[in-house]
């Protein structure tokens, strides 16, 4: 195992012959093991008639196996002090757990047998359909989780993409066994398949054993399944959505940031840069978005931008929480922002951002859950793991013309947005949008001039 700088090993990679691919991060430096496994497959893979049915999968998978009730997976994971915790997304599902280093192999086989073995009892699926159908209650009353959501019908529109991730009561309601096993069949397919850890293990006996519990995963049946995916259409609109129990608004913005299709190093590299764009203009009290609307104009204690990404699609978010009289100024104020970025990157900011995303990754690199994440996202995305102490090169070598280039492709599209709160409308939300749009990215004020 090849050693780097920064005290890491290199990722071991193996790809079976049904197409599963292995990937094992050493972490010398530490005594614990982050084991899970990874699944492309998501609310994008969802029609509106199955929306919200990988959550549902993500969640029965925990109810019982071939030779485990319920309580035997709990038990038998926490026996071992581990913890275990599972996600939905737009394009992925992952099961893992958190243990010790020498526990490895015990966890990969816990975890095994929750994705390979599940047989979603059916009096355990009207209880935990009730059960997700209270969760997605609780989202759809609050107006934080329900602006994220409408900003991705404002992204995607009504496309898969735009769906919710945890799907709508009246699908929730109605999923049977036989439409799990269905789904199952259909995705849960070797080669859409990542089996992950990172930590401090036995990476030779870890790959073997995982070799012999995923090497007779089924392949998918429909070519089609596993083609590689393509982004859905970015479609920007605006949206809104009155909620009368609270005084505050809740704003996101976003932009398109992925490029066309690009070779392994170049799809890291233009990650690394985008996300270095998001910490330069949100990412920190002194960055120009939270500086300019908390500190000096006094617009809303809450601003920040990141990026949302997933294997073929990232966006650039600007969220805010404000009062309805100040929404208009707060929007006015963000697109000069942006547009500023556009003509002019003020060194000073760029070295911020590029150290905040540098102490960000060495930070992530000393969580194995975080590492283990990190490396099969890269996977995903990319084909590949990048070395830590090359995405800290890359870093270091971004430079102000390629982080000007995000802002200026991303003013080139229709912003999209979505706001919910107190005194949303729709009408307000396109008028805001235009706003945002007013000036394309070769019309943008004198660099500094949104600052004053």
């Amino acid at each position: 195992m090849a050693h780097h700088p920064d005290g890491g090993s290199a990722a071991a990679l193996r790809t079976l012959a049904n197409g599963v691919r292995l990937l094992a991060v050493p972490m010398p430096h530490v005594q614990s093991v982050s084991v899970g496994v990874f699944l492309r497959v998501g609310s994008r893979d969802e029609t509106p008639a199955t929306n919200g049915i990988s959550h549902v999968l993500e969640h029965m998978a925990f109810k019982g196996t071939a030779t485990r009730s319920v309580q035997a997976i709990n038990l038998d994971a926490e026996r071992l002090g581990a913890d275990v915790n599972a996600f939905t997304g737009k394009d992925a599902t992952g099961y893992f757990m958190t243990g010790l280093g020498r526990h490895a192999d015990q966890l990969l086989r816990m975890t095994a047998d929750i994705v390979l073995n599940s047989s979603f009892p059916e009096h355990e699926l009207r209880r935990e359909l009730e059960v997700i159908r209270q969760e997605a209650i609780e989202y759809d009353e609050d107006p934080q989780d329900s602006a994220d959501d409408l900003l991705d019908r404002a992204i995607w529109g009504d496309a898969s993409m735009g769906m919710p991730v945890i799907g709508t009561l009246g699908n929730i309601e109605g999923f049977s066994r036989s439409d799990l096993v269905r789904h199952v069949q259909s995705h849960y397919v070797a080669q859409k398949t990542v089996v992950a850890a990172a930590g401090n293990f036995d990476v030779a006996a870890w790959m073997a054993l995982a070799g012999e519990l995923f090497g007779a995963m089924p392949a998918a049946h429909d070519p089609s399944v596993v083609e590689p995916p393509a982004p859905a259409t970015y479609v920007g609109q605006a949206v809104a959505r009155r909620f009368t129990q609270v005084s505050q608004v809740f704003l996101n913005i976003a932009y398109p940031v992925a490029p066309a299709q690009l070779d392994a190093v170049s799809q890291q590299r233009w990650r690394l840069v985008a996300s270095v764009a998001a910490n330069l203009f949100g990412g920190g009290m002194s960055s120009p978005l939270v500086d300019t609307i908390r500190e000096k104009l006094g617009l809303a204690y809450t601003a920040d931008a990141t990026i949302d990404k997933g294997d073929v699609w990232a966006n650039f978010v600007v969220n805010a929480v404000t009062t309805p009289d100040k929404l208009e100024a707060l929007v006015a104020a963000t697109g000069d922002l942006l547009r500023a970025q556009a003509a002019a990157i003020d060194p000073v900011h760029l070295e911020r951002a590029k150290n905040q995303l540098t102490v960000s990754r060495v930070r992530a690199a000393e969580r194995t859950y975080a590492t283990m994440e990190q490396a099969v996202e890269e996977l995903q995305a990319s084909g590949a793991v990048m070395p830590m102490a090359q995405a800290l090169a890359i870093i270091e070598d971004i430079g102000a013309d390629e982080v000007r280039a995000v802002f200026q492709r991303m003013l080139a599209h229709a912003p999209a947005l979505a706001i919910t709160g107190k005194g949303a409308t729709a009408r307000g939300a396109r008028q805001l949008a235009a706003r945002l749009a007013a000036l394309g990215p070769g019309q943008v004020p004198p660099a500094g001039a949104a600052a004053r």
